[in-house]
């Protein structure tokens, strides 16, 4: 594996279902709006590697989100995969199997965890993300879960969080408060 300075590296983590359909809906397209948002934010602010969980769902679009800025710009940046065991993916779904396929192949680096299954190896793969990163970029809504256990890890990290959860959902007809 490659050094790479954990003060230019930033993580991703978010919920696999939410609400809404984070590719096909009016939400999707706010959620991914925010999510290029950010990134471009952290590259503005000096962050030039990415690490991903390649969980389905905001894991792999924040990767393809890298992937574009990095061959759209002239920013030197660089996307690693973090695979909690070799074939997590295999239950995906072939669209969703195809896009983390994409992923692995324009990854500079892939780190592969463990070779099989283990007790607790996602929360081992969330752990190394924070590990190696000085800013969580996630969609993390409150709820109990994979992500809940990533924000409260990089919280007592003492990490910077950008949760863009609150300014999705503000978005959100469905939940925006009635006047009382």
């Amino acid at each position: 594996m490659t050094d790479v300075a954990k003060n230019n590296s930033a993580c991703f983590s978010g919920h696999r279902r939410v609400h809404f359909d984070m590719t096909e809906s009016y939400m999707g397209d706010i959620m991914q709006r925010a999510l290029k948002s950010a990134i471009s934010a952290a590259i503005a602010d000096g962050f030039t590697t990415f690490y991903t969980g390649m969980a389905k769902g905001f894991d792999i679009i924040a990767a393809e989100i890298v992937l574009e800025q990095k061959y759209a710009t002239a920013a030197q940046l660089r996307l690693i995969s973090v695979l909690p065991f070799s074939g997590h993916e295999d239950g995906f779904g072939k669209p969703w199997h195809k896009r983390h396929d994409n992923i692995l192949r324009n990854a500079d680096e892939i780190i592969s965890l463990n070779p099989g299954h283990t007790p607790g190896c996602y929360h081992e793969r969330n752990r190394y993300l924070v590990d190696h990163s000085n800013r969580l970029i996630c969609l993390y809504s409150g709820k109990p879960g994979g992500t809940k256990h990533t924000h409260d890890y990089a919280e007592k990290s003492g990490i910077q969080i950008i949760n863009l959860w609150p300014q999705i959902i503000a978005q959100d007809p469905l939940h925006q408060q009635q006047p009382s």
